[in-house]
């Protein structure tokens, strides 16, 4: 089984990820849209300006993250040791991304454009499950 193209795969449908963050030791988890950037390698993520979890980027920039499970092969990818930063991009210059797997996010970009950040999560490792009781741990 090639864990790397399932990785490719699942990143390249992927629509929303759990992201787990923490600050002041309470962590906290929410449901996200995002994209993968393949050629980058960067998972981008956009979020209103000034939300608090902004805050809890600036205060401490250690994330972990996992794709949601697809429904019919359960397959995902999780990352335990990634890190967060604020993107140079906007939310226009990353627009085509954004839609590609969730088209609605057009309609808020449309009413709520200038509102957002756009935030990079970088990472070398990935766990990858392609099914029940197969996954593995690849470098990316």
């Amino acid at each position: 089984m090639d864990y790397v193209q399932g990785f490719k795969e699942i990143m390249e449908v992927s629509g929303h990820l759990a992201l787990a963050t923490s600050a002041d030791n309470k962590p906290n988890v929410r449901v996200m849209s995002h994209f993968y950037d393949a050629d980058q390698g960067i998972v981008y993520v956009s979020t209103f300006k000034q939300s608090p979890k902004t805050a809890e980027f600036a205060a401490n920039d250690k994330i972990a993250f996992t794709t949601l499970p697809e429904a019919a092969t359960g397959r995902l990818v999780r990352v335990t040791d990634a890190t967060v930063k604020k993107s140079e991009h906007s939310v226009y210059d990353l627009e085509a991304g954004f839609t590609k797997n969730n088209p609605s996010f057009a309609f808020t970009l449309k009413e709520a454009g200038p509102m957002f950040e756009v935030y990079e999560f970088h990472f070398n490792e990935a766990i990858v499950t392609m099914g029940h009781m197969q996954m593995e741990t690849i470098t990316l």
